[in-house]
């Protein structure tokens, strides 16, 4: 059976170029109608009405203001959900009937595994690409980001240590000093996966796909320039390169860049060769303009999967396009643009009064508008103002305050810092102020947990390249638990099998406000029942300095007494010096009698009990110095 036949339709095509471009029209019949969909989100995203998009003339009287509210709380979403240091924890993955000696051996190189994955991140620059991946999402609904293996390489000049020679008049060498010299050579910049935001208006999919693993194949276009696919043929990734040079497929390339002309002016696409990668489970088709086959080859990875990763913040039952924030709230900014527009109208209207001529006056233009001026009229009839209504106004600022507060509050934005209303809850109030702020927290936090799993994809994706590509060791740059740097070397072995991976939503603020809630409260209760029963309080301070990440411990703990450099307690006796003889047995029995009280987990010394008192009255001169480390 031949290999072109289209999953769907069961119809065989010619061959691999004819395969690849029947499944591209049959998606682009769909797609433009989406991608219509998201050119208006974006615009609504910038505050462009949709009339001045479609260049619909406006009086020039009139007001048209557009302000980007969306815009507004779109930024302050990402502002919140972006994590420039997320934590990585990888667990490998025990597999179904893998002998359990191989689940052990692979286990312990879970630590080595996150301290790769951490530095593979950081080299990919990944907290660069959290903002792109979101932002795409909340304006169109998906986002798409594609994980490949990259690899750069670069000519330099760089100096090298080398001997010059110094000869006699008979070329003999009499003697050797060091130097420099400058060498040119071939350096390696980048070598590791990559993960890269796809344009959600160059992917396409099957109709009738819910998801990247059940769908038969995806399609991911790119632009790329004549010189970039002839770089990529020497390395020995494409071929038939030079038949593409003429073409460009120049009505192919307007396609799509309706925002990139209102915004900028300019064509996305100018100049470049369109590339579609047509990807399935076993196999990558790539073809040039529509025209020319660069490369038909199995799937390069070998975890037999398409290397996409889709999100979606607010995803949709049953659907692989998710909800966008600007489709939840584009209307809401429509009908605040027309109240606001609205409002200014009638404001203009009012400081610049229409006069009422009655039709019957001879001269009109004899009238002169100016401070002070006398119009003689047979009837004060004949000229007068237009009435207008100036409570509109308050009525329109009423309604724009519903509206800012529905336009926060829907997505989770914080409106009592804009000092906007919505609804009955009381934003005066600090009761009313926690209840929104809680609510917002949790939708934004929900949101945050969605890009989380898609981050644990892209970094077992990551893995499993590194695992694939990589055949010697790696040394890395790590942090140690005191936050100075190390080096680790990585071996290939360290990183076979899958991967666990998951990515805290928490950022370090709040992960280290929670730990150290946590061990002061413990602590707290603790120094509570410490006068009844025996406990190692030391222990609860130690839990506390960790929370704190204080590594040099020692010096908050006193040394016990009768150790050396133990503190002298205020109206405690001596030891005896040699020759002064020994205390009495009654003054031994008095300093002993009174119990210790045990410290407290806040430094402070905890309150004496009832017989701890009973006992300090009877002796006066008992010594009640703080106990020391208890063991």
């Amino acid at each position: 059976m031949s290999q072109n036949v289209d999953p769907y339709t069961e119809i065989e095509a010619a061959d691999a170029l004819g395969l690849v471009t029947g499944a591209m029209n049959e998606a682009e019949r769909f797609s433009t109608s989406y991608v219509q969909k998201v050119e208006a989100r974006y615009r609504a995203y910038r505050g462009i009405a949709e009339a001045r998009k479609s260049g619909q003339e406006i009086e020039a009287w009139r007001s048209n203001l557009t302000t980007p509210y969306i815009l507004q709380t779109i930024e302050g979403m990402i502002a919140t959900m972006l994590d420039p240091n997320p934590r990585w924890e990888v667990k490998p993955r025990p597999q179904p009937f893998e002998p359990i000696e191989v689940i052990l051996a692979r286990t312990s190189g879970g630590r080595i595994a996150s301290a790769a994955l951490e530095w593979a991140m950081q080299n990919d620059d990944f907290h660069l690409k959290q903002r792109p991946f979101m932002q795409q999402d909340l304006i169109a609904g998906k986002t798409v980001a594609k994980i490949v293996w990259k690899t750069m390489k670069t000519r330099r000049t760089v100096l090298t240590p080398s001997e010059s020679q110094i000869l006699n008049q008979y070329g003999t060498v009499v003697s050797t000093f060091p130097t420099t010299e400058e060498k040119e050579k071939l350096i390696t910049t980048f070598d590791g996966p990559t993960m890269i935001v796809r344009d959600v208006r160059d992917f396409f999919r099957p109709e009738s796909a819910i998801g990247v693993d059940d769908a038969a194949w995806v399609i991911d276009r790119s632009w790329e320039t004549y010189q970039c696919l002839k770089d990529k043929e020497r390395a020995g990734l494409y071929r038939n390169v030079d038949e593409v040079k003429n073409a460009q497929n120049t009505q192919l390339a307007q396609q799509y860049t309706d925002r990139e002309q209102l915004l900028r002016g300019q064509e996305r696409t100018s100049g470049l060769i369109e590339v579609l990668e047509y990807w399935t489970n076993d196999r990558v088709i790539t073809v040039a303009a529509r025209t020319v086959v660069l490369s038909d080859i199995p799937n390069p990875y070998r975890n037999g999967r398409k290397p996409f990763v889709i999100c979606s913040a607010l995803p949709d039952a049953f659907q692989m396009d998710g909800i966008s924030v600007v489709e939840s709230l584009g209307q809401i900014q429509e009908y605040l643009w027309s109240m606001q527009n609205q409002r200014l109208d009638n404001i203009k209207i009012m400081n610049n009064h229409v006069t009422l001529i009655r039709s019957d006056v001879d001269d009109a233009d004899s009238f002169e508008f100016f401070p002070g001026a006398q119009w003689f009229v047979e009837d004060t009839e004949q000229v007068k103002q237009l009435p207008v209504d100036p409570t509109l106004g308050e009525m329109t600022i009423q309604t724009e305050q519903l509206l800012k507060g529905d336009l926060q509050n829907i997505m989770g934005g914080l409106p009592m810092a804009g000092g906007v209303s919505s609804g009955t809850i009381d934003q005066q109030t600090a009761t009313g102020m926690n209840i929104i702020t809680g609510i917002a927290q949790k939708i934004i936090q929900a949101r945050k947990q969605h890009y989380a799993w898609a981050f644990a994809q892209v970094g077992e994706q990551f893995l499993g390249l590194m695992g694939q590509m990589m055949r010697r060791d790696r040394v890395i740059q790590v942090v140690g638990k005191s936050g100075a740097e190390a080096l680790l070397i990585v071996n290939p072995l360290d990183l076979q099998g899958d991967f666990d991976v998951q990515v805290n939503v928490l950022d370090d603020v709040m992960l280290q406000g929670e730990r150290r809630s946590s061990a002061q409260a413990l602590m707290q209760a603790a120094a509570g029942v410490a006068p009844l029963t025996h406990l190692n309080m030391d222990a609860f301070v130690e839990n506390l300095l960790d929370a704190y990440d204080i590594r040099d411990k020692p010096k908050y703990f006193a040394p016990a007494p009768g150790t050396a450099g133990a503190a002298q307690a205020p109206g405690a006796q001596a030891p005896p010096q040699p020759g002064e003889g020994t205390p009495s047995a009654q003054n031994i029995q008095e300093s002993t009698s009174a119990p210790v009280p045990t410290p407290a987990g806040n430094g402070l010394t905890a309150p004496p009990s009832p017989q701890v008192a009973q006992a300090a009255q009877a002796s006066p001169g008992a010594a009640l110095a703080p106990a020391g480390r208890q063991y």
